[in-house]
């Protein structure tokens, strides 16, 4: 796909997939901070940040990683 239209398909197909490998194993995914685990998006610099309670895992951010890298803390 080309242009901005493709470019945001692209990019929902791999939150998708990220959301896949969360759902699969979040224990894979490494402790950022405190509660928080971050779950990479291949191909886009955005990370998913998310917290485990039992067997539940709520994202909590959707977040670039180059602009305002705390952000996502201020979320809970």
């Amino acid at each position: 796909m080309n242009g901005p239209a493709g470019l945001g398909a692209e990019f929902l197909a791999e939150l998708r997939t990220t959301f896949g490998r969360i759902e699969a194993g979040p224990l894979q995914f490494p402790v950022v901070s405190g509660e928080f685990r971050r779950a990479i998006i291949h191909r886009f610099p955005f990370g998913v940040f998310f917290i485990l309670e039992g067997d539940v895992a709520t994202v909590m951010a959707i977040t670039h990683l180059h602009r305002h890298p705390g952000l996502w803390q201020s979320r809970r």
